[in-house]
């Protein structure tokens, strides 16, 4: 016959009920049904497993740890936490509130400084796996700044979006009274493309790290491209040059390509876009952006996925190579007006007129 499994009366009936009903941990709620039904209704182990939803040697381990050591044997904290840390989690975080200057201006960019920081503060050594865990702990990560040039003018920036609205009413009232076409939002830039290939990070197998040709070769041309955010669109020409002569040609196609719209267009302040010989269609505005702000340019989306995903570990022998990539490129993004409009609609784009 099984032996019966049986507990102490450390604790009442109705004191282990209250701690199955309060106990979040679902272990340690099983530990306390396995405690009631022995306390309550004496049985062989196998059968108490079976109700509970547990192995019968849970069952003996439980039943003996609770006849020797009462109801802390059930309320053990674990296997689990940090027992043994350095710092608490709120010492931790007022080290790394002390570093943070630092990392928002990009001078953390080994784990040096932090485990400096951290031995200065704990008073010995530590390995260099504790710094690590520390930053994870933290949600601290080891991302690539974003480039900005020295002279931008991040007020100018909030402001030019915040007032772009305002701006964009304003020309819409110059146009002539009789022209009632809808008005469109877009913007333009041009990108530069050559046969210098750039390196970037890839994907590859375990063991293996690739080698990849450089070239430096000064050969060039240049995507003009003009994105409609809201339509899902793009008016795109491959030439050999950026100038008045080249933008000219380019806003004739953007002008001919929607023509059912008058068309706002966000530009940048390069020289072909202020040239007194530039001509402007009767259905566009040129909207000049701050000075030295791309990040408020919806187009660098454009170059940056064309670059990634067509042009980075590569080289070409010729620039007709180059000229192909970039059109195929420019194409895979007029047949996927969903993707585009994900990458190029800008919250400062979203006008009503």
């Amino acid at each position: 016959m099984a032996r019966v499994s049986r507990v102490l009366p450390h604790l009442s009936q109705s004191e282990i009920e209250e701690k199955i009903c309060t106990t979040s941990n679902f272990k340690r709620q099983q530990k306390w049904r396995i405690v009631y039904n022995a306390l309550v209704d004496p049985r062989p182990a196998a059968e108490i497993a079976k109700h509970v939803g547990t192995t019968v040697r849970m069952v003996h381990r439980v039943v003996s740890e609770y006849n020797r050591n009462g109801a802390s044997a059930i309320e053990t904290p674990g296997s689990g936490g940090r027992r043994r840390s350095y710092l608490s989690l709120e010492e931790e975080q007022t080290l790394l509130n002390q570093l943070t200057p630092e990392a928002k201006v990009g001078r953390l960019t080994t784990r040096i400084r932090v485990k400096q920081a951290l031995e200065r503060q704990v008073g010995h050594k530590v390995h260099k796996s504790t710094v690590y865990r520390l930053l994870q702990r933290h949600q601290w990560g080891k991302r690539k700044p974003r480039p900005a040039h020295p002279k931008a003018d991040t007020d100018e920036q909030e402001s030019f979006k915040t007032t772009f609205e305002q701006q964009v009413q304003s020309l819409v009232e110059q146009r002539d009274p009789a022209d009632t076409r809808p008005v469109l939002v877009m913007a333009a830039d041009e990108g530069r493309f050559g046969r210098t290939g750039e390196l970037s990070a890839c994907w590859c197998p375990p063991g293996f790290r690739p080698t990849i040709a450089r070239q430096q070769v000064r050969q060039y041309v240049y995507a003009f491209v003009a994105v409609a955010p809201v339509l899902g669109m793009l008016s795109c020409l491959v030439l050999p040059y950026a100038n008045t002569v080249t933008m000219t040609l380019f806003l004739q196609q953007v002008s001919f390509e929607f023509a059912d719209y008058f068309i706002i267009l966000q530009v940048d302040r390069a020289a072909w876009h202020r040239a007194k010989h530039l001509q402007v269609p009767h259905n566009n505005r040129l909207l000049p952006q701050p000075a030295y702000a791309p990040e408020v340019m919806p187009v660098e989306h454009v170059w940056d996925d064309i670059r990634e995903k067509h042009f980075d570990n590569r080289i070409f022998k010729l620039l007709d190579m180059v000229e192909d990539t970039l059109c195929d490129a420019l194409k895979e993004l007029i047949d996927a007006p969903e993707r585009l409009r994900s990458m190029t609609f800008f919250p400062h784009m979203i006008v009503t007129t």
